[in-house]
């Protein structure tokens, strides 16, 4: 490696860092999901549930919809798709976001995309790619690793039945089976590193993102972000041993993280705001699949929420803040009231959701974490209807629309608008009604 000022060493693992967070944070889920657990590629793993609190691999889950989640490996093969035709009385909402080793959202299969009916696609990587299939839709991606993750609209408790017989539909098939051909050759083996805890925030971190860059080739236009990474040891497949590096070096590169993740936490709660909801970004394509340069964009959404669905799906409203821009904290009661005929605009469903400081639902007593389109909102008699965000219950009229907070600490709500109507659509903000000292 060549010698390095310590200034610029650390400037560069600044740097690196923001790039490789969301390929890193993605290696560790895929490992988290896959080989940790014994679970296989190429195949489908979900069940017709709702999210609990007992859920902590991925940062603020949904509540509405049950995940069906396969991580590919195309190293061998294209890998087919097949979903059912999913029934629309009463309407349902599904998807299959498509996202590549870098987080980027390749595309959709869903009934917002390619409708309803049943339909096979083939997920090519590079060098695979056929020009057709008989019956079904090619669809080009760029990483030998890809990850699936489905969802599909649960109505309520009493619905899951009939969403588990939609799920155990959808199937992952290798081309070749498809095709009725003989299997091609096993691709040669990745060599894995199992996941460390707390990695992110240590030199371990460019080993893990050495090996999540050789999953799909960077485009070129990151060519000169690479080079000046390679300076560090960080690039490809490059070797990364932290034990044998200088201890000024190691401490300038461990600088460069510490100060690179304060800065994507910090970015988190940056953008507009209105009405105390920081405002989704509509016109990005998260991220696309062509040259995407916008890095700490997308750092912060892999921090904030990785695997964001794109707004051509869903947008969504976080708010950490109330409507006078106070924190928003559990020992304190809120509301937020939709005038008549407001609630948020959405071809699909909308909904709130509530997590605690640790990103994660928030336990209760009643077990609800989300109010939305499929809960039966009480309406006042102007027709407007009002959410008690509080951590003790409310009167028993208030029930319906109770989102239960902590006690304490800080939370924050998720406002999800599913097939949204209206881009430009601002919800009203959450208003203090009283605290612990009232």
């Amino acid at each position: 490696m060549t010698p390095l000022p310590l200034d610029e060493a650390q400037a560069i693992a600044y740097q690196a860092f923001i790039y490789g967070y969301p390929l890193a944070e993605n290696y560790s889920i895929l490992w988290q999901s896959t080989l940790a657990i014994q679970q296989q590629f190429n195949t489908f793993y979900g069940k017709a549930q709702l999210t609990t609190p007992n859920d902590t691999i991925v940062v603020t889950p949904n509540n509405d919809t049950a995940y069906s989640q396969g991580w590919l490996d195309l190293g061998a093969e294209p890998i087919v798709l097949q979903v059912p035709e999913v029934p629309q009385d009463p309407p349902r909402y599904y998807s299959f976001q498509i996202i590549d080793a870098c987080t980027n959202n390749v595309g959709y299969v869903g009934s917002l995309t390619t409708g309803t009916a049943a339909g096979n696609y083939v997920l090519a990587p590079p060098g695979m790619v056929p020009s057709s299939v008989s019956h079904a839709t090619v669809i080009p991606v760029p990483s030998r690793y890809i990850f699936l993750l489905g969802r599909t609209q649960l109505l309520g408790t009493n619905d899951i039945p009939a969403t588990q017989a939609i799920m155990d539909q959808y199937a992952l098939v290798p081309l070749s089976q498809f095709l009725g051909q003989p299997a091609p050759a096993p691709a040669p083996a990745t060599p894995f590193l199992p996941v460390a805890p707390s990695f992110i925030t240590t030199l371990a971190f460019f080993q893990y993102l050495n090996l999540a860059l050789t999953f799909q080739t960077p485009p070129a236009g990151d060519a000169p972000l690479l080079e000046r990474f390679a300076r560090i040891g960080v690039g490809p497949g490059l070797p990364f041993n932290p034990s044998t590096l200088d201890p000024e070096l190691a401490g300038a590169l461990q600088r460069g993280i510490l100060e690179a993740s304060k800065a994507i936490t910090n970015k988190t709660q940056e953008g507009a705001v209105e009405n105390g909801w920081n405002l989704p970004e509509v016109n990005l394509p998260y991220f696309g699949t062509d040259w995407w340069t916008d890095y700490d964009f997308r750092s912060m959404t892999a921090r904030a929420g990785i695997y964001a669905i794109s707004p051509s799906e869903a947008i969504y409203y976080r708010a950490y803040q109330d409507a006078s821009s106070k924190p928003l904290v559990g020992t304190n009661q809120y509301t937020v009231t939709f005038p008549a005929g407001q609630l948020p605009p959405a071809a699909s469903f909308w909904s709130l959701t509530m997590y605690g400081a640790n990103q994660f639902l928030v336990p209760n007593s009643i077990n609800r974490y989300s109010l939305g389109t499929q809960s039966n909102l009480s309406v006042a008699a102007d027709g407007s209807v009002t959410i008690y965000i509080q951590a003790n219950a409310p009167s028993a009229a208030e029930m319906p629309n109770w989102l239960p907070s902590p006690a304490s600490g800080s939370f924050y709500i998720v406002l999800r608008i599913y097939g949204p109507e209206n881009t430009s659509y601002i919800a009203p903000g959450l208003v203090q009604v009283s605290s612990s000292g009232s």
